[in-house]
């Protein structure tokens, strides 16, 4: 896989040119190995800019156009390098995340990596199991592996294996996979999120998202869900599970959507409310109109 440039890449830019040519495509995504042999032929680049590690001054230059998917990362660009971009949120297809089902069992926290809050999910299913051992709590495998929380359990002395009401599973196939069966979605991050896809497919099944307050996280759940303060000190490098205090506010929280349906459904209806933003329909439109700009400047 990373010896393809060498081996075919020559074969490559020769079907690249001819597809440019045959379909004289208006835009396209940036690829930075290639989007000369597209200007060349009168094609507008835009790249899509989805996380903070950017930084090259110049890197820029020959774009047309830059997205982000939240106005915070936009202005973390901005004040870094000067780079001018538009926010647009990332688009979704709504049959991958919206099934017809929804059975609101389980608090589901996905991607248990370090910069995803696993040393903070692994306080909170330890405190909240003792607590409330009949609250499902389920961890959703995808780059960081479920085995990660019992790890960290494990470093600060306690064994999440032992709670039944835990439940680990790997990857699921599609978002909706997942969401037929959440009943809020658990996001404590703890690196400055650019925007966070999980949230906009959880605020469009009307699940309501409980997220830490870094970075896009609290924009992009424009106005519902819950946004609850981690501690500064509190990052992806923390070597332990975090201490009781940080997961209280969650497991507090945790207890009332389970345990009272009118603040539950109340809730639900203001996430529904706030992911009509994020439907094709509102979203579409706002492409259109950033894509012809592009091609009118």
């Amino acid at each position: 896989m990373h010896g393809w440039q060498e081996i075919q890449g020559k074969q490559f830019d020769q079907i690249f040119d001819d597809e440019i040519h045959t379909f004289r495509p208006d835009l396209l995504p940036g690829d930075v190995k290639r989007h000369q042999r597209a200007r060349r032929q009168g094609v507008r680049i835009v790249f899509a800019l989805r996380n903070d590690g950017y930084l090259q001054r110049g890197f820029f230059d020959d774009m047309d156009g830059v997205v982000t998917p939240s106005q915070f990362l936009t202005d973390f660009y901005r004040g870094a390098i000067g780079l001018e971009s538009t926010p647009l949120t990332l688009p979704i297809e709504l049959e991958d995340v919206v099934a017809k089902d929804h059975d609101p069992i389980f608090f589901t926290m996905i991607n248990p990596s370090p910069e995803k809050g696993s040393m903070a999910v692994a306080r909170l299913a330890e405190e909240l199991s003792i607590r409330r051992p009949d609250i499902p709590l389920l961890v959703i495998e995808s780059r960081g592996s479920a085995g990660r929380v019992v790890q960290a359990g494990l470093t600060a002395g306690f064994d999440l294996r032992r709670h039944e009401n835990l439940m680990l599973s790997p990857a699921l196939p599609k978002p909706k996979d997942i969401y037929v069966a959440t009943r809020a979605l658990l996001a404590p991050s703890l690196w400055q999120e650019p925007a966070g896809r999980v949230v906009v497919e959880a605020l469009l099944k009307g699940i309501p998202p409980i997220v830490s307050d870094r970075g896009g996280l609290a924009e992009t759940c424009n106005g519902g869900g819950f946004i609850i303060p981690m501690l500064p000190g509190v990052t992806r490098d923390t070597p332990r599970p975090v201490d009781f205090e940080v997961v209280e506010p969650w497991i507090e929280l945790i207890i009332r959507l389970e345990g009272d349906p009118d603040f539950y459904r109340a809730e639900s209806e203001r996430a529904l409310e706030a992911g009509m933003m994020y439907r094709p329909e509102r979203l579409a439109p706002r492409y259109v109109e950033y894509f012809r700009g592009i091609m009118d400047a």
